[in-house]
């Protein structure tokens, strides 16, 4: 992992969480599919991250997706769980020849056999998160869900294009 990556991926944060806060906020389809591009930088970031820095960095874009939101804590907590639990998800789904060292997290190098299948569990488990602590009531438990599943399959739509556009030459 070079300099020149991280400084590409930090300004690629810095994109989407002002992608998020100034156009995507009030966008949803069918009040059910809502698209959160913020979380893009979870699903990027490279394998050798630190997690205690991922951790930090998950809290710390999840407070500030709050303030514009007000959410009080939500979008935090529930990219502090992604954080947590992306380990799991590598060990889950590692490949039989085990990751290369060398290995970033795209659709170009992982191949769609992986990188969406890791996509899926990462925007669910953060939606439904999300959509569960929003509804705050467990009779709302089935919308809740829909709205998590949705908003996945919006999430795996719109990153999938961003990783077409992303391809290396």
């Amino acid at each position: 992992m070079n300099f020149t990556f991280n400084y590409k991926w930090f300004f690629s944060v810095v994109f989407a969480i002002a992608i998020q806060v100034l156009f995507l906020r009030d966008i949803a389809i069918a009040n059910v599919a809502f698209c959160f591009i913020y979380t893009w930088f979870l699903v990027k970031a490279p394998m050798q991250t630190n997690p205690l820095l991922l951790l930090l960095g998950a809290m710390s874009v999840g407070w500030l997706i709050d303030i514009f939101y007000n959410t009080h804590g939500m979008h935090a907590f529930a990219c502090v769980l992604v954080a947590w639990l992306r380990p799991v998800y590598f060990r889950i789904l590692t490949p039989a020849n085990g990751y290369d060292e060398r290995s970033s997290i795209s659709l170009a190098e992982m191949k769609w056999l992986w990188f969406f299948p890791y996509l899926f569990l990462v925007l669910m488990s953060h939606h439904l998160l999300l959509f569960t602590l929003e509804a705050g009531d467990w009779t709302l438990i089935g919308y809740s869900v829909l709205k998590a599943l949705s908003s996945t399959l919006l999430g795996m739509a719109v990153f999938g294009i961003l990783e077409f556009f992303n391809r290396p030459e």
